[in-house]
């Protein structure tokens, strides 16, 4: 009887990992913060913190941060990790003013790992930085004025992201439409979020006239996501970008 039971229990869990894993409820917010300086040309990691801190987001994609320079003579991402009471994890993609300038994630639980992968850029280098967390990859990316650049690094985040064994999902400022031909050529392995309501545009964010910011899944190895909520966040002065929050859940 013991030996029936215990196949019956094997079985079972045999048929559950075929049928694959759910995850469920991820909050998650994008935000291309500007170094916390607004519109109002005012610099303010509390009011950055507090559109943060309102979303109850578990990962959070940043872009332009400023580390200890002279321009902002503070870790921007320590502050708002100190504001949140987040974890921090910078992406430095170039020495800059004494310090370092990049992208960066704040996570409520600590990562397993992370790694930051070089983006090229003939202005500006430009970094993909990849966190692990215990059900899956978060991503934060900021790719190039230039489209041969953004090309380029579209290639190289699809096979990055091929290697890693759980879902993973990418945040970022894509610097590109979703028409155009680094976007499309994403949408070709990623699930790209489109937003409740068809038309938000996130830049500039006092007068949004397009849309540059995503959070998409990868779903190269068979994951899909039900997006209950992705929408822009008003913030008309906060940064010169509006962040985007999604919901979702995860199918693997």
């Amino acid at each position: 009887m013991r030996k029936m039971l215990f196949g019956a229990i094997v079985a079972a869990t045999v048929l559950f990992a075929a049928c694959g894993n759910h995850i469920d409820n991820v909050r998650l917010l994008c935000y291309n913060v500007h170094n916390c300086v607004g519109l109002d040309n005012k610099f303010s990691c509390e009011r950055i913190a507090d559109i943060i801190n309102n979303s109850e987001a578990e990962a959070v994609a940043l872009q332009e941060l400023d580390s200890v320079t002279k321009r902002h003579p503070v870790d921007v991402l320590g502050k708002l990790a100190e504001l949140t009471n987040m974890h921090p994890t910078f992406g430095p993609s170039i020495d800059y003013q004494g310090g370092k300038y990049g992208i960066g994630i704040l996570t409520k639980v600590k990562p397993l790992s992370s790694r930051r992968v070089p983006l090229p850029c003939r202005s500006e280098p430009r970094s993909l930085l990849i966190v692990e967390l215990e059900e899956y990859y978060f991503c934060s990316t900021h790719l190039s004025l230039h489209r041969e650049d953004r090309i380029a690094s579209i290639e190289i985040i699809i096979n990055e992201l091929s290697k890693l064994d759980k879902p993973v999902i990418i945040a970022g400022d894509f610097n590109d439409t979703p028409d155009s031909e680094p976007m499309k050529r994403l949408a070709e392995h990623f699930q790209i979020f489109q937003k409740s309501n068809s038309g938000e545009h996130t830049f500039p964010a006092n007068t949004p006239k397009t849309e540059i910011d995503f959070i998409a899944l990868y779903t190269g190895k068979g994951a899909t996501a039900n997006v209950a909520s992705h929408t822009v966040v008003y913030a008309p002065v906060e940064s010169d970008h509006s962040p985007i929050f999604a919901e979702i859940s995860i199918e693997q």
